[in-house]
C-alpha cells in the first residue's frame, strides 16, 4: 500500500523484497483513502501496509473473495490488534505487546538480509557528516538548536582532524540554511543543499568517518548506524501536545495497562515515544549522545561491540511461517 511518503514506502519495499515473493504496489488516494478501483485481487494472499495505510489494507482485504493476511508496520490506528495477522511496530512506537506484534530494534531504512561487512577505515575518508533534519510534530528545531549543533560539529571534526560536511533534508527550515551558509564559510565546512536528483547523502553512507544526526529522524539514524561508522545522535527539545500530555498523565498514574487495553481493541491510538528509544540506544553503546562537555578522547569515541542487525531476517522468518500465505490456504 503506497501512502506517498518515500520514507515509508522504502521500508515497506524493503521488507517486501526481502520476501522473496512478487508483489505490486497500489497507490491510495488523498489522506490514504482506497483507490477508486481495486486492482485483481485473484491469487493475492498477502497485504503489506504501513502507518495510515492500514483502514485502506483492512478495506482491501474485505473486497477479497478469498481472505488474505495483512502485515503492518508501525502502529495501526484505532484497528483492534485482533485484526491484523503480524503488527511490526517500530522502535519509536509506543505500542502493547501481544502475540501477533513483532518488535524490531532500529526501522528498515538502509536494512539487508545479509549485512555487508563494515568498511575498512582506508575506505572512509570523507570526515565527519552532520545529518540535518527539521522540526516535527515531535520535536522543535530552531536557530537556536542549530547554532548548539553547529558547535558540537566543529568541535568533533577538530577532535578527529577532519573535514565537516553538513547535509540538509527537505524539511531543514530557510532560516536555518541561510545562518548554516553563512557560518559554513567562515570556517571551512562544506554545506549540501538537498536535492532530489542528487544522492549525496547516501554517498557519505560509504565513506563518513562518523556522522551526527538530528533526533527528528529515526529513519536517518538507522541508515547511518547501518553504515558502520559512529554516530552521534544531537538531542532535540519535544514539541509537547495534548495527546502526549494525556498519555504521559495516565500513565503517571498507574493506568497503561488500562492503556494499553484500549490500544489492543482498536478504541484508543497510539504514539511514539522517541526519547525511550533513544535512551535504549544510549545504553547499550549503539550511538553516543552530543555533549558539548565531552573530553577529546571521548570525540575520538568508536563503539567496541557492534550489535547484530537481524530484523530484516527475523520478519522474513515470521511473516512466511504465517498460516497458510505459502500453502495458498489462507
Amino acid at each position: 500500500m503506497d501512502t506517498g511518503r518515500l520514507g515509508e514506502q522504502a521500508q515497506c519495499q524493503t521488507l517486501a523484497q526481502a520476501l522473496g515473493l512478487p508483489f505490486r504496489t497500489v497507490p491510495l488516494g488523498p489522506a490514504f483513502s482506497p483507490p477508486a478501483r481495486w486492482p485483481e485481487t485473484t491469487g493475492l494472499r498477502l497485504i503489506l501496509s504501513f502507518g495510515n495505510a492500514v483502514q485502506a489494507a483492512c478495506a482491501l482485504r474485505a473486497s477479497c473473495r478469498v481472505r488474505p493476511l495483512v502485515v503492518h508496520i508501525g502502529r495501526p490506528s484505532h484497528v483492534p490488534v485482533k485484526d491484523l495477522d503480524l503488527i511490526i511496530p517500530l522502535p519509536q512506537d509506543d505500542y502493547p505487546p501481544a502475540p501477533n506484534v513483532l518488535r524490531v530494534a532500529w526501522p528498515f531504512n538502509g536494512a539487508a538480509l545479509t549485512p555487508e561487512p563494515a568498511n575498512t577505515q582506508c575506505q572512509r575518508h570523507a570526515g565527519t557528516i552532520v545529518v540535518y533534519g527539521g522540526p516535527t510534530r515531535q520535536f522543535r528545531m530552531g536557530l537556536a538548536e542549530t547554532r548548539q549543533l553547529f558547535t558540537f560539529a566543529r568541535t568533533l571534526a577538530k577532535a578527529n582532524q577532519e573535514p565537516l560536511h553538513i547535509i540538509t533534508s527537505p524539511r531543514t527550515p530557510t532560516d536555518a540554511v541561510v545562518w548554516m551558509q553563512e557560518q559554513a564559510e567562515t570556517c571551512g565546512a562544506v554545506l549540501h543543499l538537498f536535492r532530489p536528483d542528487r544522492d549525496v547523502f547516501h554517498s557519505f553512507l560509504k565513506t563518513g568517518n562518523r556522522f551526527v544526526v538530528t533526533a527528528d529522524s529515526a529513519s536517518m539514524l538507522a541508515e547511518v548506524w547501518r553504515s558502520c561508522a559512529p554516530v552521534w545522535l544531537f538531542p532535540l527539545p519535544p514539541r509537547q501536545t495534548l495527546m502526549s500530555r494525556l498519555q504521559q498523565g495516565v500513565d503517571a498514574v498507574g493506568l497503561r495497562s488500562l492503556r494499553y487495553w484500549l490500544i489492543r481493541r482498536g478504541i484508543l491510538g497510539s504514539g511514539a515515544d522517541f526519547m525511550h528509544w533513544h535512551h535504549t540506544l544510549f545504553r547499550s553503546g549503539a550511538i553516543r549522545r552530543a555533549n558539548p562537555d565531552l573530553t577529546e578522547q571521548d570525540l575520538r569515541w568508536k563503539p567496541v561491540v557492534r550489535q547484530a542487525d537481524t530484523d530484516l531476517m527475523r520478519c522474513r522468518r515470521r511473516i512466511l511461517a504465517l498460516p497458510g500465505l505459502l500453502s495458498g490456504d489462507v
